[in-house]
């Protein structure tokens, strides 16, 4: 049954703003997928994309640790298999801008490795840019309601599909750089809200994007999601967890 989750992002406007974005998906469970807590608060989504590192959005960064649940259903009914970890340290992108969103993404390095399995293993980066047209997975724990917030239990997922960067600068003019990739769904509601900043973008069972920001209507069909275009980032992605 198709249900409505929504995820976190933040609108690129003169002040930035959380938005809702309708999702329409199903329920779903993903080893690689990542929750992200301050103390018992859930923050943001995160990916898996190594034994000891999770990869999310650098807006999603709070001061302190971090606490990372992996292998879990949900934030209030983690299940046998979660696996718990607590961050040794967190590096945000250099260049990253508040102001625009460019540059959203943080890699949060765990205290201990995970222990890999058929629920917790790591999903590798994509190998290349996205090609438009192409379908992909988003996924996370967002509210099932919009404008009010109401958090479903478990993980959910939904398909969008990879819209062009210039089909996507001109929905979204002076705000896109080559360094994000929008992706949406024209045909129905699929899309991202509250609840999930910093969640994967999948393409071909890599990890392509992170939920960025979007507009201030929930599910609109005309107005894809924002994501980090991870592909702009591998390099630094690699070497920064080899010097770490």
């Amino acid at each position: 049954m198709k249900v409505l989750v929504v995820m976190l992002l933040v609108l690129v406007t003169a002040a930035s703003r959380n938005v809702l974005w309708v999702l329409e998906g199903t329920s779903c469970d993903l080893p690689w997928q990542a929750a992200l807590f301050k103390g018992d608060k859930f923050i943001c989504g995160g990916t898996l994309v190594a034994r000891n590192w999770v990869l999310t959005a650098a807006h999603c960064h709070v001061p302190g640790y971090i606490n990372v649940r992996l292998g879990g259903r949900g934030p209030k009914d983690p299940g046998v298999s979660e696996q718990r970890r607590l961050s040794a340290k967190v590096i945000s992108y250099p260049r990253y801008d508040p102001a625009t969103k460019d540059g959203d993404l943080m890699l949060v390095k765990l205290l201990q490795p995970v222990h890999i399995n058929e629920r917790v293993k790591p999903l590798p980066l994509a190998s290349h840019c996205p090609v438009p047209g192409k379908t992909c997975q988003i996924s996370g724990w967002g509210s099932t309601t919009s404008p009010e917030v109401t958090f479903p239990e478990d993980l959910h997922c939904a398909k969008v599909t990879i819209v062009s960067e210039e089909q996507c600068r001109r929905i979204y003019p002076g705000s896109i750089t080559p360094n994000m990739v929008c992706a949406g769904e024209p045909r129905n509601r699929a899309d991202s809200c509250q609840g999930d900043s910093g969640g994967p973008l999948v393409c071909d069972g890599r990890l392509q994007g992170i939920v960025s920001w979007g507009p201030g209507v929930c599910g609109d069909p005309q107005k894809p999601g924002v994501y980090v275009n991870l592909c702009k980032y591998t390099r630094w992605i690699q070497e920064t967890m080899r010097r770490n």
